[in-house]
């Protein structure tokens, strides 16, 4: 097979928005082709074109030999696919996540274990756990568990990594790395300039076109200005004496688990204040406490002059909040 996936003039049209305009590449069997493209650039309508769960209006595809129309159930044999959204169930455990999707494609845990055991031995120690309440990394390793469980030959994976912190980031990538000296074929789409130079070749798309397949070192040159803006600048904030934020030995805990432990710090009205830390270091919960959606166990704060503990309702009033997962009402429109 000298392609793995061959896509010719795919377009795709949502009403008057054209999500894909006469996209055509090839995929060769053992690369890692890599997707990159702004948000909205139809990355995500590709996947679910060549995962056979999105028709194309015109153009044909074909993954592992297979049309993606007239062969789909053959592709879903042999693809594994992680969406953009965690495409796990949250209410099961790690360990039953697993077995779930094993079930589905009639085959175990154990007749698969070796090819996710580098990933999975990662995150069996809280196999009991809830997938909701684990951190972004460790989910993502679980996804990757899942879509590879029944051995496929193509793995498609839309931006695996996005909102996951640069150290499980890096040990993603290394798993994938591994996965290819194995012949596993790959297709990512990613928005991350040192996961990108992990790719053999890839694509840009912007506005449903592709506009230039290459090597990574060629396309970040070709597409500079548009891959490799000029970074932030620091500006010197104008503070005042006043605090907005102030905490000393803020603690919550989780049962027997401590999740924020004795933290204590003084933002200034007019700062940008940071909290940088890997996944499950307590950032989230501790902004929980601080927007007043979650009791401390120990410590105090005030937030804007208002207790977080006894004062929460006046904190809500004077803060605005966009939690980590997207605070949207999904069947409401933009407006």
């Amino acid at each position: 097979m000298d392609y793995i996936v061959s896509v010719k003039g795919v377009s795709k049209s949502y009403g008057e928005v054209q999500a894909l305009k006469d996209v055509c590449f090839e995929v060769k069997p053992g690369e890692i082709f890599g997707l990159i493209g702004p948000d909205g650039a139809g990355k995500t309508t590709l996947f679910r074109i060549l995962t056979t769960l999105v028709l194309a209006d015109e153009g044909k595809a074909e993954v592992c030999g297979q049309d993606v129309v007239k062969n789909y159930k053959e592709i879903r044999r042999q693809a594994g696919y992680m969406p953009g959204r965690f495409s796990l169930y949250q209410d099961l455990s790690v360990e039953e996540n697993l077995t779930f999707f094993a079930t589905l494609f009639n085959t175990t845990i154990r007749e698969n274990y070796a090819l996710v055991k580098d990933i999975y031995q990662q995150i069996e120690p809280f196999k009991h756990r809830r997938a909701g309440k684990l951190s972004g990394g460790m989910k993502q390793k679980l996804a990757l568990s899942c879509a590879l469980i029944h051995r496929p030959s193509i793995l498609f994976l839309d931006e695996p990594t996005t909102g996951v912190d640069p150290v499980s980031r890096k040990e993603f990538w290394d798993m994938l790395l591994k996965l290819k000296q194995e012949g596993l074929t790959i297709i990512a789409a990613t928005p991350y300039l040192n996961e990108m130079k992990c790719c053999d070749r890839i694509a840009f798309i912007r506005e449903g076109k592709i506009q230039g397949i290459d090597t990574p070192d060629c396309i970040l040159q070709q597409f500079s200005s548009i891959l490799s803006p000029e970074g932030l600048s620091f500006n010197e904030p104008q503070v005042t004496g006043r605090y907005a934020i102030e905490v000393e030995g803020l603690t919550k805990q989780f049962g027997n688990f401590t999740a924020v432990d004795h933290i204590s710090f003084k933002v200034k009205q007019g700062e940008i204040f940071g909290f940088l830390g890997a996944n499950g270091a307590g950032k989230t919960t501790a902004m929980r406490m601080l927007c007043g959606l979650s009791q401390p166990t120990g410590g105090k704060g005030t937030v804007a002059g208002f207790d977080i503990a006894t004062q929460y309702e006046q904190v809500k009033k004077k803060i605005g909040y966009m939690s980590q997962k997207f605070s949207l009402y999904e069947d409401l429109k933009v407006w």
